[in-house]
């Protein structure tokens, strides 16, 4: 068990978790990954082996999410649009306490969601590098 586990709530965690998630999307609102002199690092899969991997086009997707062009953000990596959709209904349902509306904590506490969520996250990395022009949309821009 973790250093201080025992000390915080559950509540507690999520709310170190969201501000967590408020800093980087701070962070990516300011700083542009599509800027060449960003010193931002690129996908060292990507760069060593040519092959698109699950979290390709992830930096982009953050800045395009947190500066308001959701369809950028969506055509750079879909998947990482549509966690960043959960966790912000996420955080709005903990901020009106509605807990039992709440969408992440059943995804996190199910082994069978989260191993749902493996085999997606598997085959998405898989169809983003097959040769076709139906699953073009998977691959990042640029």
């Amino acid at each position: 068990m973790p250093f201080g586990a025992f000390f915080l709530s559950m509540k507690n965690r999520y709310v170190i978790f969201y501000g967590v998630f408020f800093l980087v999307a701070l962070f990516y609102a300011f700083v542009n990954p599509f800027n060449n002199s960003s010193h931002m690092p690129g996908c060292f899969i990507y760069q060593n082996t040519g092959i698109f991997c699950p979290g390709c086009g992830l930096q982009r997707a953050l800045h395009a999410f947190f500066t308001g062009d959701f369809v950028l953000a969506f055509s750079m990596n879909p998947l990482v649009f549509l966690a960043l959709i959960i966790l912000c209904i996420d955080f709005l349902f903990l901020l009106l306490k509605w807990e039992r509306y709440r969408p992440v904590p059943p995804i996190v506490n199910s082994h069978a969601a989260l191993l749902t969520i493996a085999i997606i996250l598997f085959l998405f990395m898989i169809l983003r590098n097959v040769n076709s022009e139906y699953l073009e949309f998977l691959k990042p821009l640029g």
